[in-house]
């Protein structure tokens, strides 16, 4: 499997109606607006669409580990860049994608494209301030230790979307886990259970930013990821996510 197709997870889930639902909305929905308070609040949370850092990446495979640098810059809800060093530059720009290798530049689309959307989607609902959108349903899930913390989460679902996982540390409210369902850019088969943890948490711009991340995929250690440079701002210029020349 190309290890380049899980590259992309990084650079980056219903109850029936009655009063009982609505209680149990609201109480999850308060849950999720302590975590925007910690995470630096609605006002900074929501005017710093973009963000650009750097990542040195470990990638475990049965064949061997590989090491890899990578720059990124994201505006949410729909633009993305990742240029990982001597590999390839990924570009979206809502409804187009190109990926570049060497000297070969390729359109993506269909399914290569929907797996870049679903991506960005999962990386936007983990700014937290858009998961208060009326679109979004809430499910309480088990609480668990991470790092031997316990923990207070939330499923999330929305119409045409795989449902994501939200574990949030339970004295800080700082996210510690997200786990969703993915496949892999252009990969065939069964979708994949993937488990993020996010730590050491920095602030920028007023913001808690995580600068170590783990990924598991299907139980198994897949990346370790430590950020750093990380800047957030109102948005980049528009050259910033422009076809790979």
């Amino acid at each position: 499997m190309d290890r380049r197709c899980w590259m992309l997870c990084v650079a980056m889930w219903v109850l029936g109606p009655g009063v009982g639902f609505a209680q149990e909305e609201l109480d999850l929905g308060g849950m999720i607006d302590k975590a925007i308070v910690a995470a630096g609040g609605k006002e900074k949370l929501s005017k710093l669409n973009a963000q650009t850092w750097k990542s040195k990446i470990t990638v475990y495979s049965i064949v061997g580990n590989s090491e890899q640098e990578g720059e990124y810059s994201v505006e949410w809800p729909n633009k993305f860049r990742s240029e990982i060093k001597d590999a390839y530059t990924l570009v979206r720009n809502g409804d187009e994608a190109w990926i570049k290798q060497g000297e070969e530049l390729e359109e993506l689309v269909g399914d290569r494209l929907l797996f870049l959307k679903e991506d960005l989607y999962v990386n936007w609902l983990r700014t937290l301030v858009p998961l208060r959108g009326k679109e979004f349903r809430y499910r309480p899930v088990p609480s668990i230790e991470v790092d031997e913390k316990p923990t207070v989460g939330v499923r999330v679902s929305s119409k045409g979307h795989r449902d994501v996982v939200f574990l949030f540390d339970k004295q800080t409210y700082l996210v510690v886990k997200v786990e969703s369902k993915s496949r892999g850019m252009g990969v065939d088969g069964e979708l994949a259970n993937i488990e993020t943890y996010y730590s050491d948490y920095q602030e920028v711009a007023g913001t808690k930013v995580p600068t170590r991340v783990k990924v598991y995929r299907d139980g198994e250690l897949f990346m370790e990821i430590e950020n750093s440079e990380i800047v957030r701002k109102e948005k980049f210029a528009p050259a910033v996510f422009s076809k790979p020349e």
